[in-house]
Formats: C-alpha cells, sequence, structure tokens
C-alpha cells in the first residue's frame, strides 16, 4: 500500500514539527537557569521525553502505511523548517518561544486531523489526537507558567 501525497506530507509535515520541538525541548533542558531552574529543567526533560515517543509513533505510523520514514537528519531538519529558529538566552525567551513553538504545533496538529479525517485514516487521527490533547496541555502549563 503506497501512501498518496496529501496523506504523506501532512503526516511528514507533523513528524517535523515534532522534531523541531523535541530538539527545542532538549536543548532548553541543557541550558536553562534561574529561580525556576529546578522545575523548568524537569518540565523540558518531560517534554523531550515525550516528544521522543511521538516520534516514534508518527515515523512507525508512515512505515505501517508503506511510506518510509525519514532516514536522515538533513530530511528531518528540512522537515522541521529550521529557518523559524530565534535563539533564546533567557529562560523568560525559552518559555515565550516554546509557547508560540508549541501553539504553531497545535495549528499543524489541528490541520492535519481534519486533512486525515477527511480521507478517514482513523488510525493516525487516532495517534494525532492524542498528541493534541497532551500539547495543549502542555501549552496551558508555559502560559501559566510565564503569567
Amino acid at each position: 500500500m503506497k501512501l498518496d501525497s496529501v496523506k504523506e506530507d501532512t503526516i511528514r509535515a507533523v513528524l517535523g514539527k515534532v522534531f523541531r520541538l523535541y530538539v527545542q525541548s532538549h536543548c532548553y533542558h541543557w541550558n536553562v537557569e534561574g529561580p525556576n531552574f529546578r522545575s523548568l529543567h524537569a518540565m523540558f526533560e518531560t517534554q523531550y521525553q515525550t516528544l521522543n515517543g511521538f516520534l516514534d509513533a508518527i515515523a512507525e505510523r508512515l512505515r505501517v502505511l508503506g511510506s518510509k520514514a525519514p532516514a536522515s537528519l538533513d530530511e528531518l531538519l528540512v522537515l522541521s523548517n529550521p529557518n523559524q529558529d530565534a535563539i533564546a538566552q533567557t529562560t523568560d525567551e525559552m518559555l515565550a518561544n516554546h509557547c508560540a513553538d508549541f501553539h504553531r504545533f497545535i495549528d499543524v496538529l489541528r490541520n492535519a486531523i481534519q486533512v486525515l479525517a477527511d480521507v478517514r485514516d482513523d488510525g493516525t487521527v487516532g495517534i494525532l489526537s492524542d498528541i493534541l490533547e497532551w500539547s495543549e496541555k502542555e501549552h496551558w502549563m508555559m502560559s501559566a507558567t510565564m503569567k
């Protein structure tokens, strides 16, 4: 079974965004400082560990559907839109950037879920719906932390 291009492109776009958030979470975990260090360090760690699981689930879903998963860092970087990166130097910048990226990711997920629901890919919709639920909660928690 070969995926049609719209479906494959949609799933790959989500995979790229998850990869971007995974790397960002990991880097922020390494570099966070300040009075909220312990809680933010732990939050970023939980995020990158969870996102790593999502990477695996999405890549394996591509394989289940008959497509190849990305096979190189270069391919993942292209999917992740690296030109959007803003380098955060402070904890406040990290939270603001990460929160904004999660917000964009939530929009991508909602769009992908709609596209895939329209083509009746219930399996992928289920995976992405779980990711959406987790992402919305993370976004809310980061937004509340910045108040």
